[in-house]
């Protein structure tokens, strides 16, 4: 079967269930492999992202004569202005070339019909003309032959909208903007499309609570990233007063950015430190302070929040040399959001405390959208009034926050306890996954019905795509999935309970965190899951290989 499309065309490309993007057709990426069980794909790339994706030709509409129907929309997702304003550049510069004909949309085209009929405004009356195809020589043989047929004659697969025949097009008809973001891994090679929202019928698979880890994820996304991927309506909807309390912040990765920048976007005024201090200058330019070093800003502030990786950067940012415990004075406050082991969250409350500092553990659930959305589920236990004058930065970070109790390492527990279940969850599905491709079972069905059904979840559904695309940008990095199984099995020994699933869901990651696939998502699991890549299979650029 002749392909519909050549490298170079103008598009609009859609993945199952979401919104169309403008796209292009180009060259597929060497590293990027095309998907074995799929025909008549095309490998696009995404305007205003820089990211790539196969998409099946149904799913792939000419940019010009769909351009009316899809860039209309009530909502309108980050980056999409700019993603139109990208490929109308080219498509009006390939015109000026006389590479392209100038071809009407969809809806001019039946408005002229209707007029050369006679009866404009009542399609009903009318019988449309086929369009005619712009001939070309062929540069071979010297044949004329016709470029291709037009994407219209054929009906968008699921709902889509069909070519009328002697009916009149619904110009209002437009399916709004669903939200999605780009994930985009650090090299440029290793790039590929992540969508989250839908239409009503794929609504509930998206809309739950957000159940992923935190920490300073150590690969960083870029502030353009964060804008494309902030939920308007959810931010619009918060109404925060900000505290007039001064508050810093230590650690700008994946789940610190989208964590400070909600906090200037409410009014704020906040300070700002990262080990990597280039990753600083975007949020000075948000608005924000940078400090010199952690004591300066504990010094500078009244509150002053911290969320890096493990226990070792915590120790790092307390104890160092111009360390957190150099800036801590009577009256200060510290929040610790890390997600670490209990015996390095009561260190740092002692010597907080013996300061005369006042100390909170704060947790968070949740992953990389979450934080930068706001929706994060923040879990705090330690002293009481620093709890309660958080509260308008806990509103502005996520949507729900729990005062457990006074007792240092109480939150610290449920968080462990939240992200093995986590970890057992995504094991199971990398098994699961990994079964039905033996099984020859189609992997797209299969990722759909899962997030139809009972199993749907954030958590199923966007790491079954991930599984499914084949990418690993980290949202929730395997690597620390697997730190955290590792603390919650030491939980279950300190009072003798038995975590068999948690102890063997752990030696999975570990497996994965030996092939090289540390620093990539926690759906990464599924190479170690799925027995042809035991052997070394390809991680896309990641490099780690600890099994601590």
């Amino acid at each position: 079967m002749a392909s519909n499309f050549k490298i170079g065309d103008l598009v609009w490309a859609k993945m199952k269930g979401f919104q169309a993007w403008p796209g292009k057709i180009v060259e597929p990426k060497e590293n990027i492999k095309k998907p074995a069980n799929k025909k008549n794909v095309q490998f696009v790339y995404f305007y205003g992202s820089e990211n790539y994706a196969w998409i099946q030709e149904e799913n792939i509409y000419l940019y010009p004569e769909y351009k009316s129907k899809y860039e209309g929309s009530s909502r309108i997702p980050r980056g999409f202005k700019e993603a139109l304003e990208a490929i109308e550049n080219e498509h009006q510069a390939m015109l000026a070339s006389g590479k392209l004909e100038d071809l009407p949309s969809i809806d001019e085209e039946v408005a002229l019909m209707q007029k050369s009929a006679g009866v404009e405004g009542d399609a009903s009356a009318s019988t449309p003309a086929p369009r005619k195809i712009k001939k070309q020589k062929d540069s071979k043989d010297g044949k004329e032959s016709q470029t291709r047929k037009s994407k219209l004659m054929s009906p968008m697969r699921k709902g889509g909208m069909k070519r009328p025949s002697g009916s009149s097009l619904d110009s209002g008809a437009s399916s709004s903007a669903k939200k999605f973001f780009m994930s985009k891994s650090g090299k440029s090679s290793d790039l590929d499309i992540s969508m989250r929202g839908g239409d009503d019928s794929m609504r509930d698979s998206y809309h739950f609570t957000h159940t992923l880890g935190t920490g300073d994820m150590g690969v960083a996304a870029k502030l353009e990233d964060i804008d494309e991927v902030m939920s308007e309506e959810k931010v619009a909807s918060k109404t925060v007063i900000p505290t007039p309390l001064r508050i810093g912040f230590l650690g700008l990765g994946i789940m610190g950015q989208g964590m400070v920048m909600n906090l200037l976007r409410s009014g704020h005024e906040v300070t700002v430190w990262n080990r990597t201090a280039t990753k600083c200058r975007e949020f000075v330019k948000a608005g924000a302070l940078k400090g010199n070093n952690p004591a300066d800003v504990v010094q500078s502030c009244d509150i002053t929040f911290t969320c890096v990786a493990d226990s070792t950067a915590v120790r790092d940012i307390m104890f160092g040399n111009m360390g957190v415990l150099d800036g801590i004075s009577k009256g200060k406050c510290y929040v610790e959001m890390s997600t670490v082991d209990e015996e390095t969250v009561q260190d740092v409350a002692d010597a907080i405390m013996a300061r005369g500092g006042a100390f909170l553990e704060a947790p968070v659930c949740g992953s990389r959208v979450p934080a930068l959305e706001g929706q994060l589920l923040i879990l705090c236990s330690g002293d009481r009034k620093l709890f309660d004058d958080c509260y308008s930065c806990f509103e502005a970070m996520g949507k729900r926050s729990f005062y457990l109790g006074n007792e240092v390492g109480t939150a610290t527990r449920m968080k462990l306890i939240n992200n093995m279940i986590l970890g057992n969850v995504v094991a199971s599905l990398a098994e699961g996954m990994a079964l039905a491709e033996k099984l020859g079972i189609d992997m797209e069905d299969f990722a759909e019905v899962l997030s139809l059904g009972s199993l749907s979840c954030r958590s199923i559904n966007h790491k079954s795509q991930a599984i499914l695309n084949g990418r690993f940008d980290p949202h929730f990095p395997l690597q620390h999935q697997q730190k955290d199984l590792r603390l919650v099995l030491g939980l279950g020994d300190s009072v003798e309970q038995p975590l068999h699933l948690a102890a063997a869901a752990n030696e999975l990651f570990k497996k994965a965190r030996r092939m090289g696939y540390g620093e990539g998502d926690v759906a990464a699991v599924f190479k170690a899951a799925n027995e042809f890549g035991a052997d070394g299979g390809d991680a896309t650029g990641l490099n780690e290989s600890s099994s601590k």
